[in-house]
């Protein structure tokens, strides 16, 4: 399904690779070895030109448009699969939530002012434009998506959600992470 999309994208090598060069890759937790070149050692010499592959930030703003495309379209589900409950749908906005907090808190730590996609992009012929914001506005818009995402029955406790013989529910947003990320921001 669309929720699931969005951790699969997470998993992409675009994705982690990402994480640790903006983030551990700029702290004292990693250290120049003897192999290192390109854009990494670019990187590590203070040496950031455009062209370096990792100022690409698409893979980022993939990942929170299938947040917005969920977050839109997921209460039509409702009507269409009687299995799929409200409390279900809270549950997948809580997500959903989260992850594009995260995925937008990565981007403004890494690139300080902004464009905030709130709105899915849908179709070529009728895109959103994204306003770029100031980071203190963008850490705003970021705290409020963290804060629904951790409202009562939005968001499932660690360890409660149900264990599937296909292992689906692993690895998922929990409250714990929501109050990590908080805090962080």
């Amino acid at each position: 399904n669309m929720a699931n999309n969005s951790y699969r994208m997470m998993t992409t090598g675009d994705f982690t690779k990402r994480l640790i060069v903006w983030g551990e890759l700029r702290g004292d937790n990693v250290v120049e070895g003897n192999n290192l070149g390109g854009d990494i050692k670019n990187i590590m010499e203070a040496n950031l030109l455009p062209q370096n592959g990792y100022n690409d930030w698409s893979i980022f703003y993939k990942i929170i448009n299938n947040c917005n495309i969920v977050l839109k379209y997921a209460p039509q589900v409702l009507d269409e699969d009687p299995d799929f409950t409200e409390g279900d749908l809270d549950v997948i906005r809580g997500e959903m939530l989260a992850i594009r907090a995260l995925c937008h808190f990565y981007l403004v730590r890494t690139f300080r002012d902004i464009p905030m996609a709130l709105v899915p992009a849908v179709n070529d012929a009728d895109l959103p434009e994204y306003k770029q914001v100031h980071p203190i506005e963008a850490l705003k818009l970021i705290l409020a998506d963290i804060e629904r995402a951790e409202a009562p029955g939005m968001i499932m406790e660690s360890g409660s959600f149900p264990k599937d013989k296909d292992d689906s529910n692993y690895g998922r947003i929990t409250r714990n992470a929501v109050l990590a990320l908080k805090a962080d921001v």
